[in-house]
């Protein structure tokens, strides 16, 4: 509850709240107006509008019938425009023609200048240098810009409004000064986080060292000849990204720089994001911009998540990948720009299916995946974890020489364990049992069974003893045979029908992730009626 009073120093009644008392104001003065003005430039700087806005609120407090803002850039500045009104019949063009040289001539000369309208009998206009707020070292201040008003009577030659606007363009000289600091911080922000630094990532060399990484090893070693586009495939977790970034490095093509893309779908901000943008290209770009393509000018540019590149800019990217030439949003220079770089795209996105539903186009996707990469999931690849896992424990902890007892690799290898997170997950594992193994153990750098937290119903069920069978009359003891065949024959059939998926029906690629000989899986495949050719129909129909 409340209730307004006034302090004349009475008792207040319980719960009540004296409300402030707003003194009226004068309109003719000008606080109200700076006021409001200060609120409508605060209020853009949320959209990025802060300059549109402020050039729309000096016009409605001072009465001016156009405001126009420039930007300092090599040549003709960018215009900002608001509250345009046809003057005194004069066409958008003269107009236009008049506010340009005023401009210009506020840019080469840093004055204010003021007069009347060539075009009328009637109405002036003032415009006023933007200076940054003075450096506090060197006690100077930068030239920004410059701001155009145009009235229909003589305010533009009268002092107090001279002050008032001189006043108005102290203030956003120094917020476009701000924001380019921003901008600018932002940007090596961005290119910091994209770009690699070497610190973190295995060596291509012993990412391709386990056998079933011998195809891929293979394909690489040849792209490394060539500039060609490598696309690769998988799914999360399987360290796409971690193996862009390691066969860069390998071919020495740096700087290396990361896009990820999918964080936004407007096409203004992924072109600037991917090819810049000039001064003024677009509300709020108060700064220039260097975009990611020219970053690694020279180098490799890793796409990140292609898939989520929105159809739109799927054609810049197509445009750019065929010709190496592309134009920052806002640039005005009349040959494009040019750029070098590798590209390498990863996704774990089903490619097919995305050109199949025009979610993706069908001519980049050739132009990207000249050289198309699969990266088998973990627990396609069980027999490589070991290996794997040593050498995730050495890079992370190189001093210690921690190792997996082999209860521990019984478990890691458990054909049980499906490894939805891939790599990732085994990092993470092995992360949180060498934490134990270094708490509980700390003198022996073993890592055992008894220091993972993998769920407790993935272990393999116990084979049966020979001495189960004892006992009984000897057809009960061999119909308990044949039943644990049975079983183990449908385990078996199961995990090779799974392998002979995931390799499209290749025997000889399923035997080396079974770590069989190719005779051996043919000969089970035989007894346990299993046909190769199942799965190539498979691959084809798909």
């Amino acid at each position: 509850m409340g209730c307004s009073v006034t302090a004349d120093g009475g008792t207040l009644p319980p719960g009540c709240v004296i409300s402030p008392v707003v003194p009226v104001i004068d309109d003719s003065a000008p606080w109200p107006r700076v006021r409001n003005v200060i609120n409508a430039l605060v209020s853009g700087l949320r959209n990025g509008r802060f300059i549109e806005e402020a050039l729309e609120s000096v016009c409605v407090e001072l009465g001016a019938s156009s405001a126009w803002s420039t930007l300092e850039t090599k040549g003709h500045g960018p215009l900002h425009r608001s509250r345009t009104a046809s003057f005194q019949g004069a066409s958008p063009a003269v107009l236009a023609m008049h506010v340009t040289q005023v401009l210009e001539r506020v840019q080469d000369e840093r004055v204010t200048t003021a007069g009347r309208v060539p075009y009328a009998e009637v109405g002036s206009y003032v415009a006023v240098p933007l200076w940054s707020e003075p450096d506090v070292s060197a006690k100077t201040r930068e030239f920004v810009g410059a701001m155009y008003l145009e009235f229909p009577g003589d305010q533009g030659t009268q002092a107090e409004i001279l002050a008032f606007v001189e006043a108005v363009a102290a203030l956003l000289g120094g917020m476009i000064s701000q924001q380019t600091r921003i901008e600018t911080t932002s940007e090596d922000l961005l290119v910091e986080r994209a770009t690699d630094r070497h610190e973190s990532y295995l060596e291509l060399d012993q990412l391709l060292a386990p056998e079933s990484m011998r195809g891929i090893r293979e394909e690489l070693r040849a792209a490394m000849q060539s500039g060609a586009s490598i696309m690769i495939l998988g799914e999360s977790g399987t360290g796409k990204t971690q193996l862009g970034t390691a066969f860069a490095r390998a071919t020495h093509q740096e700087p290396i720089v990361r896009a990820t893309l999918g964080m936004a779908d407007d096409l203004n901000t992924i072109t600037s994001e991917l090819f810049g943008h000039e001064r003024g290209a677009f509300s709020g770009a108060v700064s220039k911009r260097k975009g990611l393509v020219e970053h690694a000018d020279g180098g490799t540019l890793i796409l990140d998540e292609v898939l989520n590149l929105p159809s739109n800019a799927q054609k810049l990217l197509l445009d750019f990948t065929q010709f190496g030439l592309y134009r920052p949003l806002g640039y005005q220079g009349r040959e494009p720009k040019t750029a070098k770089v590798r590209l390498i795209s990863v996704t774990n996105g089903d490619v097919q299916q995305a050109i199949k539903d025009r979610g993706f186009r069908q001519d980049l996707y050739y132009r990207l995946a000249t050289v198309p990469i699969v990266l088998p999931p973990l627990r396609d690849r069980r027999q490589d974890i070991p290996k794997i896992a040593t050498l995730y424990l050495h890079h992370v902890d190189s001093q210690t020489g921690w190792e997996l007892s082999p209860d521990a690799l019984d478990v890691l290898t458990s054909p049980h364990l499906p490894w939805e997170g891939n790599i990732r997950e085994l990092e993470a594992v092995l992360e949180r049992a060498r934490n134990r193994a270094r708490v509980s153990d700390g003198s022996d750098p073993v890592i055992d069974a008894r220091h993972f937290d993998l769920p407790a119903d993935t272990s393999p069920p116990p084979a049966a003893s020979p001495d189960s069978y004892e006992g009984g009359d000897i057809a009960t003891r061999w119909e308990q045979i044949l039943q644990t065949r049975d079983s183990l024959e449908a385990s078996e059939r199961a995990i090779i029908e799974e392998t002979l998926a995931a390799c499209e029906g290749f025997v000889a690629r399923a035997a080396r992730v079974l770590s069989m000989s190719r005779t051996g899986l043919i000969s089970r495949m035989a007894t346990l009626q299993i046909e190769a050719d199942e799965f190539r129909r498979r691959r084809r129909q798909s």
